[in-house]
């Protein structure tokens, strides 16, 4: 099966769950893993060189939004080897390999930037929340969390991760107490406590 679609289906997983953090200063972080976030969190956006994606960001365009872009993933017609032929693969490599279910439910994100100024590092990123784990020398991964204008839910605006921890520096970062996983029905799927 091909690498893109395998990574597809590991996020599918999660389409309509719940997750859960409580913070040490008693707030709670509560998103929905929705399944047109799945192009953003890849990284697939930032490969221009693909026409496709050139379609999906020209905001005037209205047949080729994110459902498209998927029924492409579905059918194999946006493929591994594509997104990798991309000149701008570079640019999300270490997000794409490193993107899998396991590392947007881990339960070792033990702390979160709460209020992320982005502004800080000139980062373009809308997420208010940073939740983050430590992989050794590797660096870190980051999980951002931003809030839909309209509808005043949250969701996972970004993935990825950074061999440096300029995207915590000079930032305010909360421990997080407790991580609880729910299915779109509101059963437990996992939860642990730090």
């Amino acid at each position: 099966m091909d690498d893109l679609l395998l990574k597809y289906n590991d996020y599918i997983r999660l389409k309509n769950c719940r997750a859960e953090y409580f913070l040490e200063n008693g707030m709670v972080i509560n998103f929905i893993y929705k399944e047109q976030n799945f192009i953003h969190l890849l990284g697939l956006h930032k490969l221009m060189d693909i026409q496709l994606m050139q379609l999906y960001n020209d905001k005037t365009n209205k047949k080729v939004q994110a459902k498209y872009i998927l029924s492409r993933i579905k059918k194999c017609k946006l493929t591994d080897a594509m997104v990798k032929s991309s000149v701008f693969f570079s640019d999300i490599k270490i997000r794409y390999e490193n993107f899998s279910y396991d590392n947007l439910t881990t339960l070792t994100y033990t702390d979160v930037v709460i209020n992320f100024n982005p502004a800080l590092i000139n980062s373009k990123i809308k997420s208010d929340y940073l939740l983050f784990e430590e992989k050794g020398e590797k660096g870190y991964n980051h999980l951002g969390i931003a809030e839909d204008g309209h509808t005043k839910t949250r969701y996972i605006e970004t993935f990825f991760h950074q061999t440096t921890d300029m995207y915590l520096k000079g930032q305010t970062i909360v421990k997080i107490k407790r991580f609880t996983l729910y299915t779109p029905d509101g059963q437990i799927i996992v939860t642990d406590s730090f």
